[in-house]
């Protein structure tokens, strides 16, 4: 069991620039809206739809018709990573629920002396039910409960965490300003090891201008790792039909420079929509490790 576990940490390595050592669970860290992710995450004080269950459930509640969004990632290795989610308004609120999975295919098993022996899989999952509110023309409030599953061959984790999302119309016309803290929960026991969840704190902002330009900055912080990025984006809207975005992601604690420089950075997207239905694109590059590219897919009625 040992040798199956060391092979599948070479496997997600790519991964391991969102973890830390003082956390685990880090497909949690994954951004699951590629326009959000086109942005550089920072969407905290934007969260105008489905997504919002993943980034500030306070958000949910600007949402004034049902909407279904997915998104599927297809890494090195035959990592995949995939996002559904739906949202519905009621009349001063909104429920949501979504899923969110880190699969891998089939491994190839070793024993300790290296003989080969039967394959094994592994995966993530968490299940994430929303409820957001309207308490009046400039608060919202949110609030998730999920349900985490860790797997690797037989070996199984369960935890539970909640997030809780603010939203606030500021003084200022079209100026909106959120605060999350995600992850909040017990610590979790893998294999007899316990760690943490990766609690996150975000204060974020977001700014339109005259229904074509959306400007939004992010700070967060993760708690148990004593880490810092902030995150800006842009997104330009010059007809209906068509989205340009283009986002900056940095880490604020010198040491990570030298350890996720070439996985953070720029990255740019775009987004179409016709009718009910949006599709939304986004690039990041990876430095040695190639680039990703997200897509996601939304309808609304």
């Amino acid at each position: 069991m040992t040798r199956k576990i060391t092979i599948l940490i070479f496997i997600l390595l790519p991964f391991q620039f969102l973890n830390a050592a003082n956390s685990g669970a880090s497909f949690l860290n994954i951004g699951t809206s590629a326009r959000a992710i086109s942005m550089g995450g920072a969407y905290v004080g934007v969260a105008d739809d489905a997504n919002a269950i993943s980034y500030n459930p306070a958000g949910l509640a600007q949402l004034n018709r049902n909407e279904i969004t997915a998104q599927h990632t297809e890494w090195i290795s035959d990592v995949k990573h995939d996002f559904l989610a739906g949202a519905f308004p009621l009349r001063n609120s909104t429920i949501g629920i979504s899923i969110v999975a880190l699969t891998q295919g089939k491994l190839e098993g070793r024993d300790e002396d290296r003989n080969k022996t039967d394959s094994f899989s592994a995966y993530d999952i968490a299940t994430t039910i929303s409820y957001s509110k309207k308490m009046n023309e400039k608060v919202k409030l949110g609030m998730n409960l999920k349900l985490i599953q860790q797997k690797i061959e037989t070996e199984h984790a369960t935890g539970v965490a909640i997030d809780i999302g603010t939203l606030y119309n500021t003084a200022i016309k079209n100026l909106t300003v959120g605060f999350s803290f995600q992850n909040l929960g017990p610590k979790m026991t893998f294999i007899s090891e316990g760690y943490n969840l990766p609690l996150t704190a975000t204060l974020g902002a977001g700014y339109n201008i005259k229904n074509a330009i959306t400007v939004a900055l992010d700070i967060k912080q993760k708690i148990y790792d004593n880490k810092t990025e902030i995150s800006f984006g842009t997104e330009y809207t010059p007809i209906n039909l068509l989205a340009l975005r283009v986002g900056y992601l940095k880490s604020l604690n010198p040491e990570d420079v030298s350890k996720i420089a070439d996985f953070k950075g720029l990255g740019g997207g775009l987004g179409l929509r016709v009718l009910n239905f949006s599709t939304d694109y986004a690039f990041i590059p990876y430095g040695d490790l190639g680039n990703t590219h997200r897509m996601s897919f939304s309808v609304k009625f």
